[in-house]
């Protein structure tokens, strides 16, 4: 049966590696420019899975996760559009949602677009007043969100993603580290480190059975890993609660 629409875009999605990852300083830069060119107080990069809004970057926001459900970065990630709600009052669909309920009147979401044409989420910004959006302000929502589509493509594409295994490499292990060293100082990590084999044993393997094994060799335990946790761990995750303003 050939994949779905949505099959597709979460496949998108997490072959990018971005859930559940530490906070990093070079997507919390555009999330406070994002806030400070709409002088509101909440902004994040909101990647849409399947049933969860997960924030890559947030400003205002106390927990990493709210539901999916009713979540409009959720309808930006259905529709890949511009979606902006001047006030959730008067919004039919939106006036009983999670967001509502916790104090927000006003959202404007830009789509964070693969060159496939996936949305992955928003880099939306939030307020609890009412208020318009002008042509400008629209245009540079759209901006800053191709902003973070490009700083994903350059941690994915150069040097930063194992290409085969679909994980971080070193360089990005370095920074990752250094990013939850500044978040949280005085909280203790555990690293484990995993040997699959050294460098000449997997040119035999190759040289033997062929890179297809190899390269199955090198997926396979990333996927275990992915499977037997449910999620990735590399990063703790709040339950989805109440979202604070």
């Amino acid at each position: 049966m050939p994949a779905t629409h949505e099959e597709k875009r979460l496949h998108a999605l997490t072959s990018l590696n971005l859930l559940d990852t530490p906070a990093s300083e070079s997507f919390d830069r555009i999330t406070r420019l994002a806030s400070q060119i709409f002088q509101l107080p909440v902004a994040a990069v909101s990647l849409t899975d399947s049933d969860r809004q997960w924030f890559k970057s947030k400003i205002g926001i106390d927990h990493n996760t709210i539901p999916r459900e009713k979540a409009p970065c959720g309808e930006v990630a259905d529709t890949a559009k511009l979606l902006v709600i001047e006030d959730f009052d008067k919004d039919a669909y939106y006036c009983d949602s999670l967001l509502r309920m916790n104090g927000v009147r006003f959202y404007a979401g830009a789509p964070l677009t693969t060159r496939e044409g996936y949305s992955l989420g928003a880099l939306c910004v939030l307020g609890t007043e009412p208020r318009r959006i002008t042509d400008a302000e629209s245009a540079a929502l759209q901006d800053l969100a191709s902003m973070v589509m490009a700083q994903i493509e350059l941690q994915h594409a150069f040097g930063r993603i194992d290409q085969i295994s679909g994980l971080p490499n070193r360089l990005q292990f370095s920074d990752d580290l250094a990013d939850l060293a500044r978040d949280a100082p005085e909280t203790e990590r555990l690293a484990v480190a995993l040997d699959l084999a050294q460098s000449h044993e997997m040119e035999r393997l190759s040289a033997v059975m062929g890179p297809t094994v190899c390269d199955q060799v090198i997926k396979r335990p990333h996927a275990r890993s992915r499977h037997s946790s449910g999620r990735p761990t590399r990063s703790t995750m709040s339950r989805p609660h109440n979202l604070s303003i």
